[in-house]
């Protein structure tokens, strides 16, 4: 089957995006973090007081909340994280970091990435990001079976 132009060019953006990818995931120390948990750590730095919980956890990551409750237990486990019940419903933990996960967020490998942006102008990265959404809609949308 040939490829045509825009496959082609499909192909070789997904290729720079999995380059990118690795590069950021190379650089995990033999005893750091997953990439979930690198996500999960982010999320509850920024994650309203009411949103910290697994059910907020699972919607932000797009799984189960029985991953996204297993990522909080070994952030829990690693004492990057502390939980505790939620006022407005007794079934609910709430999930903030400790100084330990503000520690680690410190060396997020995420953070390369953000240096490597910053030589982009300001609606480069607008534009950048609306991209990205849109991958990341459609690849989601594919995944649910809605394409």
């Amino acid at each position: 089957m040939e490829v045509d132009g825009k496959e082609r060019q499909a192909q070789g953006v997904a290729q720079i995006l999995t380059q990118l990818s690795r590069q950021v995931l190379e650089k995990r120390e033999v005893d750091d973090l997953h990439a979930v948990q690198w996500s999960a750590l982010r999320y509850f730095q920024r994650a309203g007081r009411r949103a910290s919980t697994v059910m907020g956890l699972s919607r932000y990551l797009g799984n189960t909340t029985g991953s996204a409750s297993r990522t909080a237990k070994s952030l829990l486990d690693r004492g990057l994280i502390r939980g505790e019940p939620a006022r407005h419903d007794g079934r609910s933990v709430l999930f903030s970091l400790t100084k330990a996960g503000q520690a680690a967020l410190q060396r997020d490998p995420l953070l390369d990435v953000v240096a490597a942006l910053s030589v982009l102008e300001s609606d480069e990265l607008a534009l950048l990001g609306d991209l990205l959404d849109k991958v990341q809609v459609a690849m989601t949308e594919a995944r649910n079976g809605a394409v």
